[in-house]
């Protein structure tokens, strides 16, 4: 249930309407239960339609949506936060600050591609999807997933290529 809520977080960037798609996937799965031919894994299924709900929810609202790239919420299992604290604890505070900034920088650029190159981006490089999977979910061949993956990674690398290599310079 957390990957479908992560996925459906990621893809709506809105808290709320992550858990709408939640309960709209799993009343769906209910619904359509009898439908499911096991023609894939069930949860490779419960992921497409979540994923259908997100976009149908996307589609039908205007505005931007912000999109997390944390795992999980923080207190999640009761140990989001230490775990942040736990992993910095060896890195001084400049950098920290950088890389908290990187992560802004990544999601504001993420939000800002088109939905199609989106949904790749999300379901590859965050989701760990396949190509084929992804495919599957987006009603697209293998190559175009791949062009649209290729096409929002080289928008991502122009977008924040200024940042990183300023960074990389010193500045």
């Amino acid at each position: 249930m957390r990957n479908v809520y992560n996925l459906a977080l990621r893809l709506t960037g809105n808290t709320d309407e992550a858990e709408n798609v939640l309960q709209d996937t799993f009343l769906k799965v209910f619904e359509k239960l009898g439908d499911f031919r096991a023609d894939s894994q069930l949860g490779t299924w419960i992921h497409r339609i979540a994923t259908n709900e997100a976009l149908m929810r996307m589609r039908s609202k205007k505005g931007k949506w912000f999109v997390p790239i944390e795992d999980e919420p923080a207190g999640e299992e009761g140990n989001g936060d230490f775990g942040v604290i736990a992993q910095s604890l060896d890195r001084d505070p400049l950098t920290l600050t950088l890389d908290d900034e990187l992560r802004k920088k990544l999601e504001k650029a993420i939000l800002s591609l088109p939905e199609t190159l989106r949904t790749a981006f999300v379901l590859k490089d965050l989701e760990g999807l396949s190509m084929v999977e992804i495919g599957k979910q987006m009603g697209k061949t293998v190559a175009a997933v791949k062009a649209d993956l290729h096409r929002a990674r080289l928008r991502l690398r122009r977008q924040l290529a200024e940042f990183v290599d300023g960074r990389a310079h010193g500045a």
